[in-house]
């Protein structure tokens, strides 16, 4: 799977000094009981900074946490990360839990739904977003509402918009699709994502489950935490969402259909206000840049000239402009012998990647210049000399990815290969030679917290870092493992450092996959501390 990207240019090393303990700088009043005491009360000692760089380039691991597996969770059904700032978030259909980056503010856990006869059966991958210009964690759970007396149960898509420093709602949205659906349809279940970075504007594609009459309708679900309204838009997937406007696709998706047709809506009143037909029999979203939205659609296709029958595959990516509806088709380098499945990552400034890849193993990456929604780049896996890695994520200019061997970076504009970064001498954390990630940004068992690491009195675990009721069992805030963070534990870390699948300027965010044996165990949480 993918993940998003950016323009590269140079990398400033920053330092944002944040207040996790916060100081007070205000003179103590004189003491009420006489003497005239004039001494002040010491200020709060201010937290460690922490590193900032945008993009980052190079990573220590910072802490491992331990991800139960939520109540009623199939072995196949997985947590989902992102990375707001400096903080990390899984989530699961129990709800979604935040910790710092480096233990300063207490982890918060949220849950999924509010009823006991509620039950959440799918979520969204978290991620950051603003509204009112504040930074917050967005994310969309698929429930079905089973307490209403002698009603059929019906679906729900619940929003949440989170504040990432301690775990408090900014804004919630239930969306009733008991119109949409029909009462009783079972579960909805999701399938495209999109978002507004901006203004925290979300829409999701849902589906009818089995039960329903209306399996294989798709629709799009979309809700706005600054009007805290939702609606809904018939037939329509998303692809991409832009101040109110969502680029989405209509395709019939069976054989012979040839009505793939990508629009424009409105997205508060469901209005299509722009439409361009493809002709293509399937026709599904990918991703959303900050400037268009990307589609791929595909069309068996065969002719005859004599006695020779050609058959193959028309494979086309196309992107939309959100303002003026302008459509660009990409035909993929990747000969058309079979369709092709794609998977888009936009990394939210500049650019957008497409990796896509046939039946027989053939790989192709391309990366789009969101300005313009046209290929600036591209390769396949029959280039003399590059491999096509997988795409985890993509941050402001730069790709995140991995080959069989290790970690390795991409610029977004180029898809050129980045050199691997070293640490900063301006990184007032100073870190050591163990920090450095090597070739492979593979961290040396020098980069696990020894036994006689301690945290410093800014990381030490205040009363506040008790876990709530909330809490998902596994992830409270025991004491730290000597990284500073509480509730990590070192030694669920394999030792080999992952690309990630989220990246802020701050830090970043994978999942670990837990031991086979482990049945309680869904994933490791690994919290990456950007050093470069």
């Amino acid at each position: 799977m993918l993940r998003p990207m950016v323009a590269t240019t140079a990398v400033t090393a920053a330092l944002i000094l944040l207040a996790g303990c916060g100081g007070n700088d205000k003179k103590s009043e004189s003491s009420s009981d006489g003497g005239g005491d004039t001494s002040t009360t010491s200020p709060t000692p201010s937290a460690p900074p922490i590193a900032s760089f945008d993009p980052p380039k190079a990573f220590a691991v910072a802490a491992a946490y331990p991800s139960m597996r939520s109540q009623g969770q199939s072995s196949a059904e997985e947590s989902t990360v992102g990375m707001v700032g400096r903080t990390a978030v899984i989530a699961g259909t129990d709800g979604m839990t935040g910790r710092d980056i480096a233990g300063q503010n207490s982890s918060w856990t949220v849950p999924a739904k509010s009823a006991p006869t509620t039950e959440v059966s799918e979520q969204t991958k978290p991620v950051a977003a603003k509204v009112d210009g504040k930074d917050v964690v967005a994310i969309a759970y698929a429930e079905t509402d089973k307490g209403n007396g002698t009603q059929k149960p019906k679906g729900l898509i619940v929003f949440q918009w989170i504040d990432p420093t301690d775990g408090k709602k900014v804004a919630e949205v239930t969306a009733d699709l008991s119109q949409s659906l029909g009462p009783g349809a079972g579960s909805p279940e999701l399938g495209a994502q999109a978002y507004d970075p901006e203004t925290g504007q979300f829409a999701v594609g849902v589906s009818a489950d089995g039960t329903s009459q209306k399996v294989g309708q798709v629709f799009t679900v979309y809700a706005d935490p600054k009007t805290q309204k939702s609606s809904v838009l018939p037939f329509v997937n998303p692809a991409g969402v832009l101040n109110g406007t969502i680029a989405g696709a209509k395709a019939g998706n069976t054989e012979g259909a040839g009505n793939g047709t990508v629009v424009l809506a409105d997205a508060a009143s469901g209005k299509i206000t722009k439409q361009f037909p493809t002709g293509m029999d399937y026709l599904n979203p990918v991703a959303g840049g900050p400037k268009h939205g990307y589609f791929y659609g595909h069309k068996f296709t065969s002719s005859r000239s004599g006695s020779t029958f050609k058959e193959d595959y028309n494979n086309t990516l196309y992107s939309v402009d959100y303002a003026i509806g302008a459509v660009v088709p990409t035909k993929p380098a990747s000969a058309p012998k079979d369709d092709m499945t794609f998977e888009c990552l936009s990394d939210l400034a500049s650019a957008v990647v497409c990796a896509g890849g046939q039946g027989d193993g053939s790989r192709e990456l391309i990366g789009f210049d969101d300005a313009t929604g046209k290929k600036s780049w591209g390769y396949t896996s029959q280039s003399a000399n590059r491999v096509v890695p997988e795409v985890t994520a993509a941050f402001h200019g730069v790709v995140y990815a991995a080959t069989e061997s290790q970690a390795v970076l991409l610029d977004a504009k180029t898809g050129h290969d980045l050199p691997s970064a070293t640490p900063s001498s301006s990184d007032s954390s100073s870190p050591t030679s163990s920090d450095t990630p090597g070739s492979g940004d593979t961290p040396s068992s020098s980069d696990t917290p020894s036994s006689g690491d301690t945290s410093s009195s800014g990381d030490s675990p205040s009363s506040s870092d008790s876990p709530s009721s909330g809490d998902t069992p596994g992830s409270s805030d025991t004491p730290s493992d000597g990284t500073g963070n509480p509730g990590s534990d070192m030694s669920l870390y394999n030792g080999k450092q992952d690309s990630p699948d989220a990246v802020s300027a701050n830090g970043a965010v994978y999942r670990q996959s837990a031991n086979a044996d482990a049945n309680d165990l869904e994933s490791i949480l690994i919290v990456l501390k950007p050093t470069a």
